[in-house]
């Protein structure tokens, strides 16, 4: 009898505690999840196949509920030669209206692929494209 008297106490206890923490968490603003739209970002490439030694425009459009995201924290540009070489990443400016741009001139023939990574408002996005150098 007294065992089931001490249980009953204990969970009576648990339970006020477990209420006065709600309530207080309520009262002060505590720490609430919101929901936060994503950034997107667009990676387009003016081609898919170019000679070797012709210019590639390469952009980013980045936004976020349909708003320009104009304060990305970092914007690079990875890019990646299937087969060999190292990955080159190269930091991207802001040229305005949320468009990050890159003209690039490749050289060696080859797959590639192009990947960008996008830091902005506590998000990261990385899409990717792929190019074709031809010799």
């Amino acid at each position: 009898m007294k065992k089931n008297r001490y249980a009953l106490i204990s969970v009576m206890i648990l339970m006020a505690i477990s209420l006065a923490a709600c309530r207080d968490s309520k009262a002060s603003g505590g720490d609430e999840l919101v929901m936060v739209d994503p950034i997107l970002v667009e990676l387009t490439l003016n081609a898919e196949t170019v000679a070797a030694g012709e210019n590639v425009l390469i952009q980013a459009k980045v936004t976020q509920a349909g708003m320009p995201v104009e304060d990305a924290d970092k914007v690079e540009f990875e890019i990646v030669r299937e087969g060999g070489g190292s990955p080159e990443k190269v930091p991207i400016q802001h040229l305005g209206d949320g468009s990050y741009e890159l003209n690039k001139v490749f050289n060696e023939p080859g797959n590639y692929r192009i990947i960008s990574h996008v830091t902005a408002r506590g998000q990261h996005s990385m899409p990717l494209k792929e190019l074709k150098v031809a010799g």
